[in-house]
C-alpha cells in the first residue's frame, strides 16, 4: 500500500514538472520561424527543386508582421 502512494506521488511530481517546463518554454517568435523555414528551404533545394525560397520567405515575413530583410 505504501509503494502505491509513493508511486502516485512520483507520477504527480513528474506531471507537475513537465507542465512547468512547458509553461516556461521560450516565447513564440514568428519572425525566427520564417528565417528557420527559409534556411530549411535553401538546404533542401527550394520549392520543387527551383531554389525559390525568397517568395515564401517574404510572404511569411509579411504575414507575421516582421520587417522585410
Amino acid at each position: 500500500m505504501k509503494f502505491r502512494h509513493t508511486l502516485l506521488a512520483a507520477l504527480a511530481a513528474f506531471a507537475f514538472s513537465a507542465s512547468a517546463i512547458a509553461v516556461a518554454a521560450p516565447p513564440f517568435n514568428p519572425c525566427q520561424q520564417c528565417r528557420d523555414a527559409y534556411q530549411r528551404c535553401m538546404n533542401n533545394g527550394g520549392l520543387d527543386g527551383t531554389r525559390d525560397c525568397e517568395t515564401p520567405f517574404s510572404q511569411c515575413l509579411l504575414s507575421a508582421g516582421c520587417p522585410l530583410e
